[in-house]
């Protein structure tokens, strides 16, 4: 009886554990892009294609989404001032992800957005010096969706602490025994959708 005993309560830390893990992941991610630790980005994310698809949805979040035409129809070509708009949109979004997404950059991008809040914005609290409960709880009440679409992929979506339209949903995928970023995508969501 203590042998079963025994297996069940290791089965169930273990599942336990498991389903933990990619939400550790996340956390310590985001604790290493304030903190500037580079070395722990550059192990836990997979930066071709965490930039690539990055890069394809900042563009249509800089351009819109391009319109497809329906059967029977001709697709309805943008004009000349729509091109240019598009063209530096697209050069845009590159030079940021090529320069920004990187074991240094995020960290620097972070600092970024700190140094705007505090010295530019109107409000003066920093998030960064809160206690790390209170920025757990933070954390935890802007995840909106995560879910593991196979034993070895997990999906989460979280809210913009600043804009809860602003969504960033993340892929990552067990590699051995740990869990690395994969992709990071931005989405926008209506107020409507989005529940405060």
């Amino acid at each position: 009886m203590k042998k079963l005993l025994l297996a069940a309560v290791t089965l169930a830390t273990l599942g336990i554990l498991y389903i933990a893990a990619p939400f550790v992941t996340v956390w310590s991610v985001r604790e290493a892009i304030r903190s500037g630790d580079s070395a722990y980005l550059d192990a836990k994310l997979e930066w071709p294609t965490v930039r690539t698809s990055l890069r394809e949805s900042l563009t249509e979040y800089a351009i819109g989404p391009t319109s497809v035409a329906l059967p029977g129809q001709t697709a309805q070509q943008p004009g000349f001032w729509q091109r240019v708009k598009n063209g530096l949109s697209r050069r845009a979004v590159d030079n940021l992800v090529e320069r920004y997404v990187t074991p240094e950059g995020l960290p620097q991008l972070f600092g970024m957005r700190q140094f705007y809040r505090e010295n530019l914005a109107a409000s003066t609290a920093d998030p960064a010096a809160l206690p790390w409960h209170e920025r757990a709880r933070g954390f935890w009440t802007r995840i909106k969706r995560a879910e593991f679409h196979s034993p070895a992929e997990f999906e989460i979506e979280i809210a913009d602490r600043n804009d809860p339209t602003r969504h960033y949903i993340g892929l990552l995928k067990l590699r051995g025994i740990e869990w690395k970023l994969t992709e990071l995508r931005l989405r926008t969501v209506s107020p409507a959708t989005n529940p405060a």
